[in-house]
């Protein structure tokens, strides 16, 4: 019963504006779903128009169903679905399904179902404004009525490829610095990290994904200091296709580095895709 339901509900993110009026749905039933609410709390306040989710934090959503049916006993049998997208309309989780069952007393007359769910952004998703889908389902008439709401996720923005790319390379004083210096120069003993985003790659079953990077430092004039192959490897899948993948490494620069420009090329890995790219970057030691 719960793959049939889905398959419904499936079938309506495909659907035009006929939301709900399917052959099943028995005339003179005005059945329907009303006040969405997604909010950063469970039962919290509705997510004002300034408010923005970050990436990783979870989102919780409600609705109500109207005019259902109240059958044999005072029952009321219900169903409900939500699933969230993201701007380039991927689902950032499976569909989740919810059930009300209950018998109401005479003081419920006004009672309303309400169908909660929660979602957990992923840590690495692009910004933009995120759809909830929705629908409910009267069990004792088959009557279905769907929605849809927003909210906007704010994070980090990594401009998609279709082949694979490093993007953002650059230079920073600390891990934990957000901004890259605008000038390179750094002295003997300082630490220098580097950061960039791979992306492009390709994914296998599940959303699978192989990436990994190598380092190459060179000094002026060309002379190789350091290499490492695969400082960095990674391989994971999962429900959301992870978008880009973030480096990050630091070198320590020794007390009689020569003054000039030191060069580090990142060159990536694509195990799946069977593709290779490269970035470089220059620094300065005075």
């Amino acid at each position: 019963m719960i793959l049939a339901r889905r398959l419904t509900f499936l079938t309506m993110l495909a659907a035009s504006a006929a939301f709900g009026q399917t052959a099943r749905t028995p005339a003179k039933v005005n059945f329907r779903v009303a006040e969405p609410v997604i909010s950063q709390f469970e039962d919290g306040a509705a997510i004002s128009g300034n408010q923005r989710v970050v990436p990783g934090e979870t989102v919780f959503f409600r609705f109500s169903a109207l005019d259902f049916k109240v059958g044999e006993n005072s029952k009321v049998m219900l169903t409900g679905h939500a699933q969230v997208f993201d701007p380039r309309g991927v689902p950032i989780a499976p569909i989740d399904e919810t059930a009300v069952a209950t018998s109401l007393r005479e003081e419920d007359k006004e009672w309303r179902p309400r169908f909660h769910f929660q979602f957990q952004v992923p840590s690495l998703a692009p910004s933009g404004t995120y759809k909830v889908v929705y629908d409910a389902i009267d069990d004792q008439t088959k009557a279905t009525a769907t929605g849809q709401t927003t909210f906007a996720v704010e994070g980090r923005e990594v401009q998609a490829s279709p082949q694979l790319v490093i993007r953002n390379l650059a230079f920073y004083r600390t891990a934990d610095d957000e901004a890259p210096v605008r000038v390179p120069a750094y002295r003997s003993g300082d630490l220098v990290w580097v950061k960039f985003d791979v992306t492009g790659y390709k994914y296998g079953e599940q959303n699978s994904m192989d990436v990994a990077y190598d380092v190459n430092v060179t000094a002026p004039g060309g002379r190789q200091l350091f290499n490492q192959e695969n400082a960095a490897v990674e391989k994971n899948q999962a429900f959301y296709p992870q978008p880009w993948v973030p480096g990050a490494f630091s070198l320590t620069l020794q007390a009689n580095m020569t003054p000039g420009d030191y060069a580090i090329t990142i060159t990536a890995h694509d195990g799946i895709g069977k593709q290779d790219a490269s970035a470089k970057g220059v620094f300065r030691v005075e």
